[in-house]
């Protein structure tokens, strides 16, 4: 099927090539690329792989920071029927040889930070064949600058496999949530349709490329054309940005605009660029909302809420009802929702059971939108839970008013939200529990007004064992990724639990926090 002219999530970034071949498609710290060199140099890359031995198919795993390299890679492999695998570059070499090996990547894509560990994955998983560092990518490109231009010799299906977005599961390992090139170009059609995205905008993206919200940010950027700086987020790098390339739309989430705020950095900077400021993950709280509206008096705030399997695809809550929220005494309680369904998605509260929930009444958020992802890699059980009839389970419970607005109240599987990274406690518990003098741990989230939530473990010790806080600690070490790691420990005699023995953890929060 050809979609608005396009046949692959790939043409997008050829689109651009031949509509606007001369002006900044890309700019990553000094280099600024234009469309027609972006292309290029993404084409020019995905067409060398094939001479490393890689197939029409075959996966590529992305593990590396934010940089014109990733978003060559990202559209490069689209371009020619690679299946691209986004992966944190925070995780550890077990923790990534784990996801090359569900996926089956026969490559991965590496930087200075990622490439140590990158070597170590190698001696794991057998199926890895090629590990491509920042010079090898470049000898990559310059072997093939004669085939910079070409496309692939039969067009892409647009229900091929385009992406894998890996996201953790309830037993603490990482899924790989399918997207195929048609999933992909309608949610970020409906994406930019939701966050009104425009070619005439300046954006700086500030998110990590292997994040939904990473993913969701470029692919908009690119589908309309918008000029793109991309960073990797500090305070200071992203005033500089704003300033230097007079941006106009960036994404952020409560916590790095409360972080923005607070610091004297941001004051010696001209930000009055700002048109729109776009945030997930959580609402805002109504003094930040209020004291950044001051500090960017020009600035719409929108809201959306989506998940990894979504595509991006979820509700919105926008900069009319962000005023009417601080204006108007009645609509005060909207700053607290996450909106309403975006245009071309369906929402609604589910049971158990799938039944459609009255209003006001907490159940789960369900998705129906062909945007939403087609499967779990590998993994028919955990797909046949989340997806039925086109609808897909959140994971996220919630109720909706009476007016259509949703209000988020819990996490159904617990997760823990930390600087905007997601951490889920069953998988830090997995490695605690391997602790010798560990008897049970329930591992919950605790308010941190430097990231909204921190990872706290709640330890039993076997009886006669002994450990400290430091100890359990550094037992994550080289296991977890840092920002997965407890960052406190309490010791108690006896977890709390119910009549069926499950581990009450609202009574943990409500204890600890």
């Amino acid at each position: 099927m050809i979609f608005g002219g396009l046949t692959s999530a790939g043409d997008l970034l050829a689109r651009n090539a031949r509509n606007f071949p001369n002006d900044i498609g890309l700019i990553f710290g000094e280099k600024r690329l234009t469309w027609k060199e972006l292309d290029e140099r993404a084409n020019a890359f995905a067409n060398s792989l094939f001479y490393l031995g890689l197939e029409r198919g075959d996966r590529v795993a992305i593990y590396a920071k934010n940089s014109n390299k990733w978003v060559e890679a990202l559209f490069g492999l689209a371009q020619v029927g690679l299946v691209s695998v986004t992966v944190n570059y925070r995780l550890t070499a077990n923790e990534v040889a784990y996801i090359v090996e569900n996926s089956g990547a026969k490559a991965i894509i590496c930087d200075e930070s990622t490439e140590l560990n990158s070597l170590q994955v190698k001696e794991q998983a057998k199926c890895l064949q090629q590990v491509i560092n920042s010079e090898f990518f470049e000898i990559l490109i310059n072997s093939q600058k004669e085939s910079a231009i070409q496309t692939p010799q039969s067009a892409i299906n647009d229900d091929e496999s385009a992406m894998l977005l890996y996201t953790s599961g309830t037993t603490g390992f990482p899924k790989g949530a399918i997207y195929s090139h048609y999933s992909l170009l309608v949610g970020m059609l409906v994406h930019v349709h939701a966050i009104a995205s425009r070619q005439t905008h300046r954006v700086m993206l500030p998110s990590p490329l292997y994040s939904a919200a990473g993913i969701a940010g470029i692919y908009c950027a690119v589908y309309v054309g918008s000029q793109i700086s991309l960073i990797n987020y500090d305070v200071e790098t992203a005033c500089q940005t704003i300033e230097r390339d007079k941006i106009t739309f960036t994404n952020l989430v409560p916590t790095t605009i409360q972080m923005l705020l607070a610091s004297e950095i941001s004051k010696k900077y001209d930000l009055s660029s700002l048109e729109v400021l776009l945030y997930g993950g959580s609402p805002i709280p109504e003094p930040v909302l209020r004291e950044a509206m001051e500090r960017f008096p020009k600035c719409g705030f929108r809201q959306t809420f989506a998940t990894t399997e979504t595509g991006c695809a979820g509700t919105v809550l926008e900069p009319s009802e962000h005023r009417s929220a601080l204006e108007i005494p009645e609509k005060k309680h909207l700053l607290q929702s996450c909106g309403r369904p975006q245009t071309n998605v369906d929402v609604r509260i589910v049971d158990e059971n799938w039944n459609f929930l009255p209003p006001n009444e907490v159940g789960e958020i369900a998705v129906r939108t062909e945007a939403n992802m087609v499967g779990y890699w590998n993994n028919a059980e955990a797909t046949a839970k989340t997806l039925c009839n086109g609808w897909l389970r959140t994971g996220d419970m919630a109720r909706m008013d009476e007016d259509g607005y949703f209000y988020l109240v819990d996490r159904k599987n617990d997760m823990i939200v930390s600087g905007a990274l997601n951490v889920y406690p069953s998988e830090v518990e997995r490695i605690l529990q391997e602790h010798p003098a560990v008897f049970e741990v329930a591992v919950i989230g605790v308010p941190s007004e430097k990231w909204g939530e921190e990872v706290k473990a709640i330890v039993v010790l076997k009886e006669g064992g002994e450990s400290t806080e430091k100890d359990i600690i550094s037992f994550c070490e080289g296991k977890l990724a840092g920002f997965k790691k407890p960052k406190t420990v309490e010791f108690i005699d006896k977890l709390p639990r119910n009549l069926t023995g499950k581990i009450l953890k609202k009574d943990l929060r409500e204890r600890f926090s």
